[in-house]
């Protein structure tokens, strides 16, 4: 077998170089665990949010008001990003920061004068992320517990009123509208309801059905009347002479029921306002619907308009806020950190890795050395020029 792929080589090499591999391995991690001890304890504090959708009480042909309540209600989120995502950004954002920093003097505590640096640690020590339940959990740690569990609920704090401020302007700017809107409403069903008196005035037409079933009838009468005195009239004169009486008087009630039919069919001197002439019923009755459905319209849009205006105002004076708090921050009694069991654990297999490069590196050198002496030169220029500055590098 080749000697460079023998397993032996490796395990000889282990076994000359022990001592140094072990040394190497207890001295680093006997540092480790003394560093891991001398490193201060942080404490981390959480919350759990349940951030909703809407929580307006639903009013009929209301849908876009219920929104309101809600910052993410009405939004056009995209597919994989849900409501808590937006409140996990709207966390790390300058408003909540800054008011954050200002409160518990963070630029002191971080002793910085500079805010975006103090932004940067604070944010450094929080965490806000969305569980596999969607629920919104967040985390901030600080060397003193009770301090980490005061910021964790500032954090939400802030939130909340960053929410119910926002909601609020939206109800404001919604109340305003329909605010607006319904005063132009209530302008224009004045006219149309101006409008349809002076039309009912100068026409007398109130009940519009009513009037035409009663000028219909009046008309109907009078056409029965004026056949039977005509019937009546020709019958008698086949018997009575041209000139008889009664006759006269036959004539002359016809020729008032003619009259009178024309009088109701044209123009209608009755000046109540139980009768129309008919000719003009057409025309009247298309200006009576254009006039009473304008009416309709408007008070069905001031009506709409009235109970919109309504619930905007009542969204606007709710003080109560949209996000669940499931568990507020209490200062932890356990630090978060450092781990110092992974610490050690790490170290003894970092070093122990290179330990055993650090073994096999020095064989290959006393190798190099005895076979190629040159080379053996350059290796020590090369390592001298680049690790020279580590102790013991240029002695050993």
């Amino acid at each position: 077998m080749n000697d460079s792929n023998n397993i032996w080589l490796f395990m000889e090499l282990l076994a000359r170089k022990r001592n140094f591999i072990f040394g190497l391995v207890v001295v680093a991690t006997l540092v480790a665990t003394v560093t891991a001890f001398l490193l201060p304890k942080w404490y981390q504090a959480n919350v759990l949010l349940l951030p909703p959708k809407s929580t307006a009480a639903a009013i009929p042909g209301m849908q876009n008001l219920s929104r309101v309540v809600s910052v993410t209600g009405g939004l056009d989120l995209p597919s994989k990003v849900t409501s808590s995502d937006v409140y996990a950004r709207m966390l790390k954002s300058r408003t909540i920061t800054d008011t954050i920093i200002n409160r518990f003097d963070l630029m002191n505590h971080y002793k910085t004068s500079v805010r975006f640096y103090a932004r940067e640690a604070l944010l450094g020590h929080a965490d806000f992320r969305v569980t596999d339940e969607g629920l919104l959990s967040v985390s901030f740690e600080d060397q003193d517990p009770q301090f980490a569990a005061d910021i964790a609920n500032a954090f939400v704090a802030e939130l909340e009123r960053l929410n119910q401020e926002i909601a609020s302007s939206r109800a404001r700017l919604n109340r305003e509208f329909v605010q607006d809107r319904l005063g132009q409403v209530k302008e224009e069903l004045d006219t149309a309801r101006g409008e349809l008196e002076e039309f009912q005035l100068a026409n007398k037409a109130i009940d519009f059905t009513q009037q035409t079933r009663l000028a219909i009838d009046q008309a109907v009468s009078l056409k029965v009347g004026l056949a039977r005195t005509e019937l009546d009239l020709s019958l008698k004169e086949q018997t009575l002479g041209k000139d008889h009486a009664e006759l006269v008087e036959l004539r002359r009630r016809r020729q008032i029921q003619k009259d009178q039919l024309e009088q109701l069919e044209k123009t209608n001197p009755d000046s109540s306002f139980f009768s129309l002439p008919i000719s003009a019923i057409p025309s009247l009755k298309g200006q009576f619907e254009v006039l009473y459905s304008r009416v309709q319209v408007n008070e069905s849009l001031y009506t709409m308009l009235l109970k919109q205006l309504e619930q905007a105002k009542i969204q606007e004076n709710n003080q109560l806020t949209a996000i669940s708090v499931l568990d507020r921050a209490s200062p932890p009694e356990l630090r978060h950190r450092p781990r110092r069991g992974m610490i050690v654990a790490a170290t003894f297999g970092l070093s122990l890795i290179a330990a055993i490069f650090l073994a096999m590196l020095i064989d290959y050198l006393d190798r190099l050395r005895e076979k190629r002496p040159d080379d053996h030169r350059r290796a020590l220029m090369f390592i001298h020029a680049f690790l020279g500055w580590f102790p013991g590098i240029k002695k050993k």
